[in-house]
């Protein structure tokens, strides 16, 4: 037991029952509502659509911190990994689909659970966390990782954008955000794809009307250039099933918001939000290739970002970097990655080796960049294409 403070004692655990999840749905929800920092990817109906299409032999470590009267105030779900040589490590929940990874925690439980987490390096070889905010890093883990005397990388991999809503109004916010040319070419968009036919924009959050849409992003998908480049939400196998079966519980809790762009009754564009307390991630963002010129996407990210500002929430991009999301965030911020190692030989080749991989895999990505795309005209040329 660890105290909180004189009269209100917190009282740390692990559990290891992929069934707590389900069991304790409400508290999770609840928890997440309260959280110091929103994780749109802890609660509850992520984590058990995740563990239920995880594979293989599966082993869950709950790091959890409850008040001594039963409530939930901590919560940092994760799962046995297998290492080299026979060991093991731990990664997060939801780690090969969320953008997040810090815990669900009112701040008052926070350091107790970093303590949770160090303390697991008494039992496994190493520990993975990617993809944690600022702040969280800063308040209460690199002190931590510095004073400690285990091994450890830890690098920024990634930033994230959020736009904060001012006092402004959103035409104000949006005519800063675009020059004078991009304004002019917007509303030109806006005129030519709505002189294609009856332009319709829909919003669904109720789990009825997620359900039945689902198909309709589909064919999005299957024409969008993320999903003919392989990068669509649904090109992975498996997660399709997946999310078909994720955001409409998503929607139950009221937690998902799925909006759709139509012409003439086709669907053209597709956003799926994820809501919280004030608060709005931009999970993905696509549209049908045929209708590029018009910016359907664009037009419909405006739509979404107008009625989020008009609602108070904070607009996260989430941490990976596109043009558009640098353009209209207010806010940049650094996101962190750390890799625990226990104080032992397999602790140690363990680090090693993933250093070592983590240099491989950098110079592949400086070695792609130098390789030219298919449609390149030098490409075209050595192909004895005309160009």
């Amino acid at each position: 037991m660890v105290e909180g403070n004189m009269t209100d004692p917190l009282i740390f655990s692990i559990e290891k029952s992929g069934s707590w999840i389900v069991e304790n749905t409400h508290r999770i929800d609840d928890l997440a509502s309260r959280s110091h920092w929103q994780n749109p990817y802890f609660s509850s109906a992520w984590l058990h659509s995740w563990w239920e299409r995880l594979e293989g032999v599966k082993t869950p470590e709950l790091l959890i911190v409850q008040k001594q009267e039963g409530q939930l105030v901590g919560l940092w779900p994760f799962v046995e990994r297998k290492g080299i040589l026979k060991s093991k490590g731990i990664w997060p929940y939801v780690f090969d689909e969320a953008n997040y990874f810090h815990p669900l925690a009112e701040r008052e439980a926070i350091p107790i659970l970093v303590d949770g987490l160090r303390n697991l390096l008494r039992k496994y070889s190493f520990v993975w966390v990617p993809l944690m905010r600022k702040e969280f890093w800063e308040e209460f883990v690199d002190n931590k990782v510095i004073k400690g005397n285990f091994l450890q990388i830890s690098r920024i991999p990634r930033q994230t954008f959020l736009i904060k809503p001012t006092p402004e109004n959103f035409d104000e916010f949006w005519s800063q955000k675009l020059g004078t040319k991009s304004r002019k070419s917007f509303r030109y968009d806006q005129r030519a794809l709505v002189g294609q036919g009856e332009l319709v924009f829909e919003c669904w959050e109720t789990f009825e009307d997620v359900r039945a849409m689902m198909p309709a992003t589909c064919v999005i998908e299957v024409e969008s250039k993320k999903g003919k480049e392989g990068a669509g939400l649904y090109s992975v196998r498996g997660k399709r099933a997946f999310f078909f079966e994720l955001l409409p519980e998503l929607a139950k809790k009221g937690m998902v918001r799925l909006s759709i762009l139509r012409l003439n009754e086709e669907a053209i564009a597709w956003q799926l939000d994820l809501l919280g307390n004030n608060y709005l991630a931009v999970h993905h963002l696509s549209f049908h290739q045929k209708w590029k010129k018009y910016s359907p996407g664009r037009q419909l990210l405006r739509h979404n970002l107008q009625r989020a500002w008009n609602e108070g929430r904070t607009i996260d991009f989430l941490p990976l970097r596109f043009d558009y999301k640098e353009k209209f965030s207010t806010v940049k911020e650094q996101v962190h990655e750390l890799h625990w190692f226990k104080g032992s030989i397999r602790g140690w080749i363990a680090f090693r080796l993933i250093r070592w991989n983590m240099k491989v895999r950098k110079k592949m990505r400086e070695r792609k960049k130098h390789i030219p795309r298919p449609d390149n005209r030098v490409s075209k040329a050595l192909r004895g294409e005309t160009i």
